[in-house]
């Protein structure tokens, strides 16, 4: 028997559609066993994956490949760019600007289609 408190988790989007999604959808049996698996999955992704150099070989030659699809082309930014970036952080973290979370997509918030 497993005596351990419970670890609390609210989830941000409404329980019923979360167990809706869970159980409907991806046809787990509960919502705790994905749950855990979850946790198990990224444990593994963040400790595993990135501590394995080959991994993380592999993974920055996946990058490449998609954001040449996508037509994507990453610049270093110029010395400009980073002191308003930087200006733009120091305001967010004194708390001068107020700031929300954005929980959104790229490609609507560009307008960006297939």
């Amino acid at each position: 028997m497993n005596t351990r408190a419970p670890i609390s988790y609210r989830p941000s989007i409404k329980r019923d559609e979360l167990e809706s999604l869970i159980t409907k959808k991806l046809r787990y049996k509960a919502v705790n066993r994905f749950i855990d698996e979850a946790v198990k999955e990224k444990l593994n992704r963040e400790l595993v994956v990135t501590s394995d150099p080959e991994m993380t070989r592999m993974i920055g030659k996946l990058t490449e490949v998609i954001y040449e699809y996508k037509g994507w082309n990453f610049l270093k930014p110029s010395k400009e760019v980073r002191d308003r970036i930087r200006e733009k952080a120091r305001l967010i973290e004194s708390g001068k600007i107020k700031t929300t979370r954005w929980k959104g997509s790229i490609d609507k918030t560009f307008g960006e289609k297939e």
